[in-house]
């Protein structure tokens, strides 16, 4: 019969095990990912931004398939930051071309089948080099059940909503300031379609809003400012330099990439700190881009490991995916 002392051993072991196991590379090699979106079946879609490509992987880990290149091409990608996926399987890349002197002279949403065949741009502009220009920079997008595109503007502080056709519907938002409706760097949206509740990342400022969305019979979106929650800071209910977010449409669950604060940030629909999570023996790492799987499993870019986690629900970390160059 073991011991008392040698059946702790014994947890002790299995659970390191399944941590290691969690940890372990699967041979799907990224570069500072920072957009990470998972379909209905499974596959994960990461915006694999130092290899300007995009990377889909099958539920166990592996790679299925890469597509995207360096260019200025429609079909290539110059600067990717987050990605969405809509119902029919289809993939929105944010895309930004910048001159020898780092400044944004094109910036638009990619759209390419599941397989990586380019279908069309949204939204695509080109502007002035000119340090002085308040260059618009497409940060984050989200993609409801009706396919409306919500692309964030970081440079002008606006939301631009697009039909699936790719023709613009509103422009929201777009003042600078600490109001309702006002943002320092607005990095990224979240649609929950269950609840018509639009959310937005307030980066500066360290605090995300929530909206209502409603949609009238003549098809024209009205947006009403209903709560902010959280300001700059530690404190279980601030925010550090928060990026991305997405939302749990079935239990109303808002995740917030707390990158600063080196925490994924749980909150329910009210506002309230519901947990947080971050993983384990992991001191330094940057949260960026976030998606909620079909089960509710948590998937989050880290930029500075190259990595994706995996979390449970209830934030235990049940996998990574990806490893350095």
């Amino acid at each position: 019969m073991s011991s008392p002392w040698h059946r702790r051993w014994q947890c002790i072991l299995s659970g390191l095990a399944l941590a290691l196991a969690a940890c372990a590379p699967t041979g799907v090699i990224l570069n500072r990912p920072n957009g990470v979106a998972v379909a209905a079946g499974g596959d994960l879609f990461i915006m694999d931004r130092g290899h300007h490509r995009v990377v889909r992987v099958a539920p166990d880990g592996t790679a299925r398939a890469t597509w995207g290149s360096l260019g200025t091409d429609a079909a290539t990608l110059f600067s990717g930051w987050d990605v969405a996926l809509d119902d029919a399987g289809a993939v929105y890349v944010c895309n930004q071309v910048r001159d020898e002197n780092g400044y944004v002279i094109h910036d638009g949403v990619k759209v390419f089948t599941a397989d990586g065949r380019f279908l069309r741009e949204i939204g695509g502009e080109d502007y002035p080099p000119r340090p002085d220009s308040r260059v618009r920079r497409v940060y984050g997008l989200d993609v409801d059940s009706a396919r409306r595109v919500y692309v964030a503007d970081y440079g002008t502080n606006t939301v631009r909503v697009f039909d699936p056709n790719g023709s613009l519907i509103a422009e929201l938002f777009g003042d600078s300031g600490i109001g309702a409706g006002e943002f320092e760097g607005l990095n990224d949206v979240a649609v929950d379609d269950q609840r018509d509740y639009l959310y937005a990342v307030d980066h500066v400022n360290g605090r995300v809003q929530q909206f209502r969305l409603t949609t009238h019979t003549d098809g024209t979106l009205e947006v009403t400012h209903r709560a902010t929650f959280g300001s700059y800071g530690q404190a279980e209910d601030q925010f550090a330099y928060p990026q991305y977010l997405a939302v749990n449409d079935r239990s109303g669950l808002v995740y917030v990439a707390d990158m600063a604060n080196r925490r994924i940030r749980v909150l329910d629909a009210a506002g309230q700190p519901v947990t947080a999570f971050a993983p384990v023996g992991v001191e330094e790492w940057q949260a960026m881009g976030l998606a909620v799987g079909a089960d509710g499993a948590v998937y989050v870019a880290d930029a500075f490991n190259n990595a994706v986690w995996v979390f449970e629900a209830d934030g235990q970390l049940r996998a990574r995916i990806g490893e350095s160059p």
